[in-house]
């Protein structure tokens, strides 16, 4: 048996730590449910439920996580060092709130890549991923169910399921890469010669972002692997872990509140551009001059003379004036986005 000091640093100083970073991000993802809600009015009753059901997982997850403090700390004061269990249940149900969670995200992000591609093909092998993510992570919580009652047989898990933990987190790194660098190739796709310079720096600015986001959960994900096959035998990984949830759930939200300001970017012209004053409109004035022949007979001295031709010239002025330019309407910009672009961002 591996010899397991519960209130070393490494152990429940690690959770702790890990644990109110958490519940810092836990704030940040509450703050942008309540901004998504606010602002959900044209959403549909079923992005609305996903929002709220990954608020609920998280919440649950938080819960846990903060049940396992109370429970390493309090509980189990006074016990003996050797005989303090390094697992308990509400450990052991992280991974199903965490694995849920994820894989809420990614498939969504993974419909995102159907929105934008128009094709089914790489949102298929995406959900794929997602569905072995999801089962390896789910087996990782039924192993621990199991593993608490054996305690304190320390570390069982890690040593004979620890191929599953790797397995289930790699699985999810190549996700995130592979959905945002089908997101950035498909947003790039977006750029025509006719792009408005505001649609352009949008563009820019998602595949950015999509950049940033994906890395992030990804580097996480690494992160956590690295310090499980390292330490596999301290709590360092774990409260890596317990971060990871919170990642995928901001990247989820952060990307639903900032629909509003791409959207507006999208229709909004920008004044220097387009600031076209109507030309003078010119008036044409049309005159109409008819000539009329006359033969005029004469009499010279009681007798026919020679016919005099007389010339009259009538002047006809238009009664009003025609315009060139009837109607000047200025182009519109707003009316002219992408509307694949405009459904995905």
């Amino acid at each position: 048996m591996i010899a397991f000091g519960l209130d070393a640093p490494q152990n429940l100083g690690a959770m702790e730590i890990g644990v109110f970073l958490s519940l810092i991000m836990f704030g940040v993802v509450a703050v942008q449910g309540y901004v998504y809600f606010q602002n959900s009015g044209p959403d549909r009753t079923g992005l609305k439920l996903l929002v709220g059901t990954v608020l609920f997982f998280e919440l649950c997850h938080t819960v846990a996580s903060c049940h396992a403090i109370y429970y390493f700390t309090v509980i189990l004061a006074g016990m003996p060092e050797m005989a303090k269990p390094a697992n308990s249940y509400s450990v052991s149900i992280l991974p199903v709130f965490e694995t849920l969670i994820t894989a809420l995200v990614q498939g969504f992000f993974a419909y995102r890549i159907r929105l934008l591609s128009g094709r089914l093909y790489i949102s298929l092998v995406c959900w794929a991923l997602c569905l072995l993510r999801f089962i390896g992570g789910m087996g990782v919580a039924a192993e621990g169910f199991l593993d608490v009652p054996r305690e304190p047989d320390y570390f069982r898990l890690q040593d004979t399921y620890g191929w599953l933990i790797t397995s289930s987190l790699n699985v999810g790194a190549v996700l995130d890469v592979l959905i945002a660098v089908s997101l950035c190739f498909y947003i790039r796709r977006l750029y025509t010669p006719y792009n408005l310079p505001k649609s352009e720096e949008l563009i820019n600015r998602l595949i950015t972002w999509t950049i940033q986001t994906g890395l992030i959960t990804s580097l996480m994900s690494v992160a956590v692997v690295i310090a499980f096959q390292t330490m596999k035998h301290n709590f360092i990984w774990l409260a890596l872990y317990t971060f990871l949830a919170k990642l995928y759930s901001n990247s989820l939200l952060v990307s639903l509140n900032v629909r509003p300001h791409n959207r507006a970017a999208i229709r909004a012209p920008s004044p220097k551009s387009w600031d076209v004053t109507p030309p003078r409109t010119p008036n044409l004035t049309i005159q109409i001059t008819r000539t009329i022949e006359d033969d005029v007979h004469t009499l010279i001295g009681g007798a026919p003379g020679p016919g005099l031709k007389v010339v009259r010239c009538v002047s006809v002025e238009s009664p009003s004036t025609v315009n060139f330019f009837p109607e000047f309407v200025p182009f519109q910009p707003e009316i002219v986005y992408n509307k694949t672009a405009y459904n995905a961002v």
